[in-house]
């Protein structure tokens, strides 16, 4: 089937599928329809995600199978910007980002020490541009920076190239509007992340968004989130990543990863027809 949207850089997120090692994310996320995928590189061996330091057998075999499948990486993730954070927090992440020819660095600020912030996220943006790769800021309601307006105000402050990652999720427990988004400015937004969510209200229990963004999130167009509104306030140009956790990405991931093309698909297909009618 070709799609109305296939232009676009369709990834998929590996938190949709965490526990998956890279090389067979790819395949699946290759046979489920994406062009790219995301790589969470741990820093050590107590992270989250996959270690991939140069010259690792599981890095030889990731960059194989994304060569096999004629797959890209879109981003790597995530370097969390702490009260302690310094330059070696982030050495893993940024190599394996350059060694994959990845796009962009997730990154999200736990820090409520502005200035201290500010001045990690500069230093942190300049190092990823000396590794091919651009900071994007992630606002949750449970981070420091909390929404899309912050965001851009962060990121606008610091001196560099760096960008801002709107979430569907993270966007509507904000109870933000899509005017936030289209008051920014559109080459501070290289891509997004989508899935969909059982209500599109704000939320003001950041424990419970923590559980709803980590472990229980829906197919996109499957829910309540107003996705092809939020897609049609992004720039044109802007990547869609998918992430989208669940019970299922843990039982069964290769079917959950296929299933989220198809819906994710849907409703870029959607996304193009509506704006074809608007503009006919």
């Amino acid at each position: 089937m070709i799609h109305a949207a296939a232009e676009r850089i369709v990834s998929l997120s590996s938190l949709s599928a965490i526990e998956v090692p890279p090389p067979q994310f790819v395949e699946f996320a290759a046979v489920g329809g994406f062009n790219a995928v995301g790589v969470r590189a741990a820093q050590t061996g107590q992270d989250r995600g996959f270690q991939l330091p140069a010259g690792s057998a599981l890095l030889r075999d990731t960059k194989s199978a994304l060569a096999d499948n004629g797959m890209r990486v879109l981003d790597v993730e995530v370097v969390k910007l702490h009260p302690g954070s310094s330059r070696g927090d982030w050495s893993a992440v940024l190599e394996a980002g350059a060694e994959l020819g990845a796009d962009y660095l997730l990154v999200t600020v736990l820090d409520d020490d502005r200035g201290r912030a500010e001045s990690n996220f500069a230093e942190l943006a300049e190092l990823s541009g000396d590794y091919g790769l651009r900071a994007c800021l992630e606002p949750m309601i449970f981070s420091s920076v909390r929404d899309v307006t912050a965001a851009a105000a962060f990121v606008e402050a610091v001196a560099g190239r760096a960008g801002v990652l709107v979430d569907a999720l993270h966007w509507a427990r904000a109870g933000s509007e899509v005017s936030d988004i289209t008051a920014v400015a559109e080459d501070l937004l290289p891509y997004c992340q989508l899935c969909d969510a059982v209500s599109a209200a704000s939320s003001v229990d950041p424990n419970a968004a923590i559980t709803e963004a980590r472990t229980h999130r829906l197919a996109p167009g499957t829910g309540a989130l107003p996705l092809v509104e939020l897609l049609r306030a992004l720039p044109a140009s802007a990547a869609v990543s998918v992430e989208a956790p669940s019970a299922r990405s843990v039982t069964d991931p290769g079917g959950w990863i296929a299933e989220l093309g198809r819906a994710t698909w849907t409703v870029l297909d959607e996304l193009v027809h509506t704006n074809e009618k608007l503009y006919s």
